[in-house]
């Protein structure tokens, strides 16, 4: 019962506008750690892809340009989260620029 309660978290997953990255990031972290404890597999590559769908959309460009990297399947979910950390303030200047016009 709990991992198809889980699987259904998994399923849909998504981050809030308001929220931080790495606290969508450990949310995401705590449920595949969930799964697997269940004996649920998930690939490297449908994890990150996942978390880069989950992403409100002010992430959109960032996620899609992720998506078509070559290494997704072998990216570490650390290695992508970091490489989306860069892009954060980028995307929070963005979003508050367009909520205060």
């Amino acid at each position: 019962m709990q991992k198809t309660i889980l699987k259904q978290q998994y399923e849909n997953f998504t981050a809030s506008r308001s929220e931080e990255l790495d606290k969508t990031y450990d949310r995401f972290q705590k449920l595949i750690s969930q799964l697997e404890i269940h004996g649920e597999v998930i690939s490297q590559e449908d994890a990150n892809l996942k978390l880069l769908r989950s992403l409100p959309s002010a992430w959109n460009n960032i996620a899609l340009i992720m998506r078509n990297k070559s290494d997704l399947d072998t990216l570490s979910m650390d290695d992508l989260y970091n490489n989306l950390k860069v892009y954060e303030a980028e995307i929070k200047g963005q979003s508050s620029s367009s909520s205060n016009s």
